[in-house]
């Protein structure tokens, strides 16, 4: 899938733009941090789970056969998976963007790296921001769009002020 670029549409004009926090440190921590959780986390459940499910596997296969696929379920499986969420996290943080215009609001990579979506001003209900956490409301669906953005705070605060400009209009 290919990355797609914000291209603004004719007459629109972009009142804040935000990225997430692409400084050296956070993809360090992030890696890092991954690393670590998943081994104390693939140990922990190997630990946990493992005598259990050689004994039922046991049940229907061979010794040997039941403790090869519990090590290759606990040890190889549970671990990718793992990756697989920590390199999602990583990419949503390399490639996340969130863009207010004067007509929509624009977002990729949030909340999973592959997403991308577009929001007519028009359609949504509230926007509001807690915890670093923007929630977007919208009329057309029921669903409330959630996006992790460190400036969350900030777009909430222009948007307001582009509806109440609206509005005095």
């Amino acid at each position: 899938m290919a990355i797609v670029e914000f291209q603004p549409q004719p007459g629109e004009s972009i009142l804040h733009r935000s990225t997430h926090n692409r400084k050296w440190y956070v993809f360090a921590w992030k890696i890092g941090s991954g690393v670590v959780g998943i081994t104390i986390l693939t140990f922990i459940i190997y630990a946990l789970l493992a005598g259990s499910t050689e004994s039922a596997f046991i049940s229907f296969l061979p010794a040997w056969i039941a403790s090869l696929l519990t090590k290759f379920l606990y040890l190889g499986l549970v671990p990718l998976a793992a990756i697989g969420w920590a390199a999602e996290d990583v990419a949503c943080t390399f490639i996340g963007e969130f863009i207010l215009t004067d007509q929509r609001i624009w977002v990729r990579g949030s909340p999973y790296a592959w997403s991308q979506s577009a929001t007519l001003l028009d359609d949504i209900v509230s926007l509001t921001w807690r915890r670093d956490a923007i929630f977007l409301r919208q009329k057309s669906t029921r669903k409330i769009q959630v996006h992790m953005f460190a400036e969350g705070k900030l777009i909430v605060k222009a948007y307001e002020q582009i509806i109440g400009k609206s509005k005095t209009s």
